[in-house]
Order: structure tokens, then sequence, then C-alpha cells
């Protein structure tokens, strides 16, 4: 049983926070994590698919990181990265030898998200942070509401509202919760379920007819989003009632006006963790090669599209995923080489003194079809792409 996708998980959700619930009047606030434990515990073992290979990746990169921080401890954490990294990268490549194929000992679904936390939790330990606890730890990455699509956690975060679920059990956050989990049912089982029957789906995804062609572009776009942002909604809703606060993932990106605007609103937690862990330290490496310090420019726009393509990679070694990251990635640059012409020549050099809600049309337009077209790239429905 996947996560959200059938009504026993909802039934099993609701005894969860019920549990939650309880427990808070019969144990100390320090306990909470172990009462989490136990329930993600059930999830994993009892219902969800491929357990092992889930609680294998668990143990594997605690006892991983802790090695590489406490005895390897290697100058460049590149290294230890790829070695955390190897499981995803491994299926990922999807390698078969002799008709036997590793993702069977290896595969889940998560996988990829997991991995980025994991990769997440060693980028930001420091030398002399203490090793988080197993508990959890296996709580960070095992947490049902988050365990299939996320959002993207980050360890101190999750952590921190670990140490205070019980206190956040109370009627205010139930409600806040209840209504960000109907929320995401309406995104997710009406309004993405009415797009995919009654729109998505009315023309045939190999044609070749530019408007059939059109309608699949703009049909999942919004099926993506409406699908996605109510997994999301879900997870967040189903947290804030167990006591946990979730990342908000999503923020209304048909407004976005530009690419980085749009990141600040679509698949928030991605961008920020490839922003983070990504983006900044690939601009600082580049930023100290002299042949490169003359050229700040350039620097940010190859770290911008390298970014891009390494989401399109997150996805999978094929070519529709590669292609919609790079396009993305190309969008971004076009928009940062923009603004760096406006700083030099002080003046907008597109718009130039047009009305600003004009501006803001224009944009917010050139964003939802730029979007769309690297969507329907990386959605396999383009009959173009291989």
């Amino acid at each position: 049983m996947l996560p959200f996708s059938t009504y026993e998980f909802f039934a099993f959700m609701a005894v969860f926070v019920l549990i939650t619930a309880v427990t808070k009047y019969l144990f100390r606030t320090e306990h909470y994590k172990y009462i989490l434990a136990c329930l993600n515990s059930f999830f994993l073992f009892a219902i969800y698919p491929q357990p092992l290979h889930f609680a294998s990746l668990i143990i594997f990169s605690w006892v991983a990181i802790y090695v590489l921080s406490e005895f390897v401890r290697p100058k460049i954490k590149l290294w230890g990265i790829l070695v955390l990294l190897t499981p995803m990268l491994l299926v990922k490549s999807d390698i078969t030898l002799n008709n036997f194929n590793l993702n069977d000992i290896i595969s889940f679904a998560g996988l990829s998200y997991a991995s980025f936390r994991i990769m997440g939790y060693y980028m930001d330990k420091g030398p002399k942070d203490r090793m988080a606890g197993f508990i959890s730890y296996f709580n960070f990455l095992s947490f049902t509401p988050t365990l299939l699509i996320g959002p993207i956690d980050r360890y101190n975060k999750f952590k921190a509202s670990e140490d205070i679920g019980y206190l956040s059990i109370n009627g205010e956050n139930f409600l806040k919760g209840w209504n960000f989990l109907v929320k995401g049912i309406v995104f997710k089982y009406i309004i993405a379920v009415f797009i995919d029957r009654y729109w998505l789906n009315i023309t045939p995804q190999e044609s070749y007819n530019i408007f059939d062609m059109a309608n699949n572009m703009y049909a999942y776009y919004f099926y993506l989003f409406f699908d996605f942002a109510g997994y999301s909604w879900m997870a967040l809703g189903i947290g804030k009632m167990m006591g946990m606060t979730v990342p908000v993932n999503f923020t209304n990106p048909f407004v976005a006006v530009n690419p980085q605007d749009f990141w600040r609103r679509f698949h928030i937690s991605l961008g920020d963790w490839l922003k983070d862990y990504f983006f900044t330290p690939l601009f600082i490496f580049m930023s100290r090669k002299k042949s490169l310090k003359k050229y700040p420019l350039a620097r940010q726009n190859i770290a911008l599209v390298l970014t891009f393509v390494l989401m399109g990679c997150w996805n999978g070694f094929h070519t529709n995923y590669i292609l919609s990251g790079f396009l993305l990635g190309i969008f971004s640059l076009i928009h940062n080489t923009y603004l760096y012409q406006c700083r030099k020549k002080g003046r907008d050099v597109v718009f130039g003194k047009m009305n600003a809600t004009v501006i803001k049309v224009l944009s917010i337009t050139i964003m939802i079809n730029a979007v769309a077209f690297a969507l329907y790239v990386f959605s396999g429905r383009c009959p173009f792409i291989p």
C-alpha cells in the first residue's frame, strides 16, 4: 500500500493521529519520537512495498554517515556524497547483468526523496556535530505522510518538530491539518481526476497534430500541479494533526512572473534543496577558479543550467527527463541574463517603460507557456521525444 493511494491508507492515518493524541496524555514529550517510530515501523514493515529495501537504506546510510563523519572525514564531501547516493544512482542507471536487474534488490517507491534527505543531512552535519540518534534518523526518513513523494524536509527542522511533537497536538493544529487534508483531497481526487478524465485523455498523446499537442501540453501541466500539490497538502495536513510540521511545497505557481518566482511556488522543497546543496556550492567552487573570476554571469548561468540538468537526472536517466531539466535551466539562464543586463544598463532592456500591469500579465503568460512546454517534454507525451 502506497501513501495516499487507498481508503485503507487514510484509515491507518486516522488511527495514527488518534494514537499520537491519546499518548500525549500518557507519556512525556521525549517519548513522542518512540511512538512515532512505532507508527512508522508498522506502516513500513506491515504495509509498504519492499520494506526491507527501505530499511536497508536507512541502516546503510546511518552507518555510512557515522563512519564518514567520525573516522574517514574526507576533505571533500563529494566522495561521501557519492557513497550515500550509490543506491539511487544504481537504480536510475537501470543496470541489468545476465538477466538480473539490480532494481529488484535496491529499488523502492520514494528512493529519490529518501536519498536527497540523506544527502542533505550529511551536507549539513559539521565535524563537531553529534550524530543523529538512530530513532530520530529513522523517523526522518520513514515519516509516513512524506514517505513517497516528499516534501523534502531538512533533518534539523524535522528534529525540532519531533522534539515538541506532543506540545503541537491541539485543537487549533488539528483544524488546520484537517483543512490542509481536505484541500489535498479536493486537488488530488476531484480536480486532478477530472482533468485526467475529461481533458488530458481526450486526445491521443502520440498525435502530431498541433492542437492535440497543445491540448496535451496544457492539460498535463494542470494535471501534474493538482495531482502533486494534492499529495503535498495531504502530507502537510496529516503531519500537522500528528504534531509534525511538514514544509509547504506549492503556493500557486500559475501566477509566477519569472523562473525564480516559479521555483518559490512550485515544488519549493526540491528547489530550495537544489539551491542550497548544488547550485550554491557549485557557484562558489567556480568563483574560486581564476579563469572564471572575470565572468560572474557565466558562472551563474553554468551553475543554473547544471542544477536543472541534475533535477532532470534525479527523475531518471531518460531523454525526456534530462531534456526537460535542460529546458528549465535555459529559461533560468535567459531570465538571469535579462536581470544582469537590466542592472548593467539601469533600465528594463525588454519591457522598457511599459505599464507594470501589462508587464505582469505578459510575464505570467510567458511563464505558463514556458513551464507547460518543459513539463510536456518531461511527461513523455511529446511525440518528438524518443
